[in-house]
């Protein structure tokens, strides 16, 4: 595989040349200076602030201002909703509560781009395929990392259900299935989420439709509880906590997010004399993830906050977004051959994304995720089982 961070550099500057000629109209048209305000979550990576600083420096008359908010998933929704901004960089799931309060407007999908199906459901106006709540920025679905340490030998890709089962080698895998505090609960959801689906594939369909049988969820999360239970699961709370068991334990598998990927790969490749490789695998269905871009509804500079989301959304901005780990929205993407070249595991990105399933997108998803979290913590740590009042909260809140 080419060495990423050698290329990272060059591609950039193709990439600015790229962004500078789609740009050409928008900066020959004089404007009144303005700046718009971008809310978003944080940025581990540094790939979306060199985004909008290249968007800064192409367009002195209509800056970027960042408000970063760092809180859980949960806080997100409600700092968002009390702030006043041009733009908003949403968690997928805020999609359909900013939209049932009127706080983002529909913007027209983007020319030239073919957004992945999955991608295009959850952020499209209903059945409307050519008006988006938001542009997707980046997306996102649960991976299997593991440690190689010999190519040469057979490489079977494993299965998580069959992982957490091996009583043969326990201790081996690390997922976010701890909780620690607000900030964490979220990770412990979609966690959950993805040990249930990979015991059945229709517990949560491609809609985000929740089983509402009993039986069937207790028939699903069984295993976990048995895995949890007998010790053969490193659990963490979060997605940092999990790299760091990984890492230190030097454990042969994990999930976590692809966007994880260059940085862990670096580590071990050049600490680890033991580490041959660090490979990328599919969950048999993971939870689909990532951020959008909406234009809040009562911006007064709509047009201006339009033509920022083409910029940091387009197919030059995907290819630099892709060197940083972030999974590219659209299908050009996927296909190009400079990223190809460099990532080769967006292969299997891809794949992952194509049959991932979204959580609820229902506005009344933060109730559900609060219900789900406290009954499957109850019966996976506490031995409480599972009974109809699961069922019935999570239809309540969902209602």
């Amino acid at each position: 595989m080419p060495d990423l961070y050698s290329r990272r550099s060059f591609i950039a500057g193709v990439i600015t040349s790229g962004m500078l000629s789609t740009t050409a109209g928008y900066l020959l048209t004089r404007r009144t200076p303005v700046t718009l305000t971008l809310v978003t979550g944080g940025d581990a990576t540094g790939g979306r602030n060199l985004l909008i600083n290249l968007w800064n420096r192409f367009h002195p008359d209509v800056t970027l201002e960042v408000l970063t908010v760092n809180s859980s998933t949960r806080d997100q929704y409600d700092t968002f909703a009390g702030t006043r901004a041009d733009i908003y960089n949403l968690d997928v799931i805020h999609i359909p509560r900013l939209a049932a309060r009127g706080r983002i407007a529909p913007i027209e999908a983007p020319d030239g781009i073919t957004l992945l199906d999955p991608v295009q459901r959850i952020s499209q106006v209903e059945e409307d395929s050519t008006r988006l709540w938001a542009v997707p920025f980046n997306t996102d679905v649960g991976m299997l990392f593991r440690r190689i340490t010999d190519k040469r030998a057979p490489d079977p890709e494993p299965r998580i259900g069959d992982l957490i089962a091996d009583a043969r080698h326990p201790g081996q895998f690390a997922g976010q299935l701890a909780v620690e505090g607000s900030t964490t609960g979220e990770a412990f959801v979609i966690n959950v989420l993805e040990q249930a689906l990979a015991q059945d594939p229709t517990i949560l369909d491609e809609r985000g439709v929740v089983s509402t049988s009993l039986g069937q969820w207790q028939r699903a999360l069984a295993p976990l509880a048995d895995a949890l239970r007998a010790g053969r699961i490193v659990t963490a709370a979060g997605e940092e906590a999990t790299n760091a068991a990984f890492q230190e334990r030097n454990l042969r598998y994990m999930r976590n997010w692809p966007v994880w990927y260059p940085a862990i790969d670096r580590v071990e490749r050049d600490k680890k004399p033991g580490t041959a490789a660090i490979r990328l695998g599919r969950l048999p269905i993971g939870i689909l993830g990532g951020q959008c871009l909406a234009v809040a509804a009562d911006t007064e500079h709509r047009d201006r906050a339009e033509a920022v989301i083409r910029f940091l959304t387009g197919m030059p901005a995907q290819k630099l977004l892709a060197t940083y780990g972030f999974a590219p929205t659209a299908a050009e993407a996927y296909n190009d051959p400079e990223v190809r070249a460099t990532m080769p595991h967006l292969d299997i990105v891809r794949s992952a994304v194509e049959d991932a399933h979204p959580r609820p997108m229902r506005p009344g998803y933060a109730d559900f995720a609060q219900v789900f979290r406290q009954h499957t913590v109850d019966y996976l740590y506490r031995r409480v089982e599972l009974t109809d009042g699961f069922v019935e909260a999570m239809q309540k809140a969902l209602r």
